[in-house]
Order: C-alpha cells, then sequence, then structure tokens
C-alpha cells in the first residue's frame, strides 16, 4: 500500500538520496532553498512524497504562481519529481500526479505546468499519460556572454548603453505597476506587491531593474536565478516579468535592460538566461530574438486541471 503524504526539511536527505539516485545530479542546494521557501510561505508550494512499508520511494515538487511570464491565471509549476528505480513501473508516479493535481485544484489552481528534454522520451511518456500536452508557451534562451571575448556583439557590450539602468527599488512600484497596466490592461498591484516583497525582501539571488530616461521610470525586468529546477546543474537566471513603456520602445530600453542584467549575471558566473513566450506573442518573441535568444531544447508542457 501506497501512503502519500506532505513532505518538508524533515524529509531533505531522503529527497536528496532519491533524486541523485533517479536524475544522476546531486542537487541538496536546490532543495534546501525549496524548503525554507515553504517553510516562509506554505500556500505558494506542494510537496509530497510517497511511503510503502515505511519508506519513501518517491516525491514531487511544485509551486504556485500568478502573474508570472504574462498569465493571469493561478498555475503550480513541477519542477522536482522522482521514483525509486525499483519502484518505478508500479503505479507510483500516477499515484504522486493524481494527488498534486488534487490539492492544486483545492487551492484554486487551474494549470499544471513542467518542462522535458525532447531527448527524455521516458519522462515524455509519463506525463503524456498523466494528461499533459504540449504547452502555449516556447521557451527561449542564451549564454550569459564572456566580457573578456573581443569577439563579442554590441548588443553584449554595456559600454554603448546611454539609458540608465539601475536596482529595483521600493518606491518603483507605482511606475512598474503603471507601465504593466499599459501593457496588459488591467492594474495588477497585488501581484507587484508580492513580487517586490520577494525581490528586495526575501531572496539574494534576484536580479530586478529599472530603466529611466531623464529621470522618467520608462521601463523594467525581473529575473531571479535557477538553482536545480527542471533537473538542471548548471545556474541559469529566469526573466518572468517585464515591462516598457511604448512611448520608448524604439530607444533601445529593452537591450539595456538585458545588457545590464546579463553584465549582473556574467559577475555572478550565472551561465545562461532563458524565458518563456507564448508562441504568438510576436514582439516580446522577436525582441529575444534580437537579443540573441534561440529556441531551447526543453518542451513546455501544461495539464488543465479545471
Amino acid at each position: 500500500m501506497t501512503d502519500i503524504d506532505s513532505i518538508g526539511t524533515e524529509s531533505l536527505d531522503t529527497v536528496v538520496a532519491l533524486d541523485t539516485a533517479t536524475n544522476g545530479n546531486q542537487r541538496r542546494g536546490f532543495f534546501i532553498k525549496r524548503f525554507e521557501a515553504q517553510q516562509n510561505h506554505p500556500l505558494a508550494f506542494i510537496s509530497i512524497g510517497a511511503t510503502e512499508a515505511g519508506e519513501m520511494v518517491g516525491f514531487v515538487c511544485c509551486h504556485m504562481l500568478k502573474g508570472e511570464f504574462g498569465s493571469d491565471e493561478l498555475i503550480a509549476v513541477l519542477d522536482a519529481m522522482s521514483v525509486k528505480p525499483e519502484s518505478q513501473g508500479h503505479g507510483v508516479g500516477h499515484e504522486l500526479m493524481s494527488q498534486l493535481m488534487t490539492m492544486i485544484r483545492d487551492r484554486g489552481g487551474k494549470e499544471l505546468h513542467t518542462q522535458a528534454g525532447w531527448d527524455q522520451p521516458g519522462l515524455l511518456d509519463f506525463f503524456s499519460a498523466t494528461g499533459f500536452k504540449l504547452a502555449n508557451n516556447l521557451i527561449l534562451e542564451r549564454s550569459t556572454p564572456d566580457y573578456t571575448d573581443p569577439t563579442r556583439t554590441e548588443l553584449d557590450d554595456l559600454s554603448h548603453d546611454k539609458i540608465l539602468v539601475r536596482s529595483l527599488a521600493p518606491e518603483d512600484i507605482d511606475h512598474v505597476v503603471r507601465i504593466d497596466a499599459k501593457i496588459t490592461g488591467h492594474t495588477r498591484h497585488d501581484f507587484f506587491q508580492r513580487k517586490f516583497q520577494e525581490v528586495l525582501f526575501e531572496s539574494g539571488v534576484r536580479l530586478s531593474l529599472i530603466a529611466e530616461i531623464d529621470g522618467m521610470v520608462v521601463g523594467f525586468m525581473m529575473a531571479r536565478v535557477d538553482f536545480g529546477e527542471f533537473g538542471r546543474t548548471a545556474s541559469e537566471a529566469v526573466i518572468d516579468t517585464l515591462g516598457v513603456t511604448k512611448a520608448f520602445r524604439s530607444q533601445h530600453v529593452g537591450h539595456a535592460l538585458l545588457a545590464q542584467l546579463q553584465g549582473n549575471l556574467a559577475t555572478l558566473q550565472v551561465e545562461s538566461v532563458r524565458s518563456e513566450v507564448e508562441w504568438n506573442n510576436f514582439g516580446l518573441l522577436g525582441f529575444l530574438e534580437s537579443c540573441g535568444f534561440e529556441p531551447s531544447q526543453r518542451l513546455a508542457l501544461s495539464c488543465a486541471l479545471a
């Protein structure tokens, strides 16, 4: 009989051992941060484990998002999952996924998202069997520039920037909400209050920037450093929220923000940066393409829960 229960810091060693055994990568730091964040914000995370005869044989971890990547729905993102090799093929993963989906629905979640490499047929088969389909989002990524390389492009060079780009400050929230409302058509003050709290007070690995022209805030970019989501071991930055005032888009505000972000990431020795974009958001796709982003070798997957 398989029992499914919530897990947390007390299960850290077991989770790390299971994850290492099935994925081949040691991600202890990732799970330490995950369980600490879960303790501080229990409604924003779901972590459950499957136990048989007193031994944990599998687990799943997800976090809840609302507003990132342009979505207004409350969604869950499954970014860590493992089942003990000896227990695979016996329904443990399906039981975990079924319970996870029930818990997400109970919290008002509308969709469950995840990612998988195109070269992971076993994982893709599992996700297909549990109701996932290709999502409408495309995953784009690029490497962080090497500023010691004389062949780097002008895009990667900060010296040409005439736009003031600085770190986000608490007093910027009204400017950011205003810019976002012009883009999305509605005011998301509650969402940005939560983002500002996270950016300014709760994490040392978020990198959020403001662009100014003649003392006026004309753009913003919010990113975080990912140290282990979706089984990755290399450090990677994720751009999840950005906006530029329409009247200033022709003045390369977005490029200035991204150039500064990449400079900061290079200092931190972060290897790459990624984002997710709806397939028909051609303006944003064109901007990211002009900044050197290319399609990732990973597929965005989603499962409707309504």
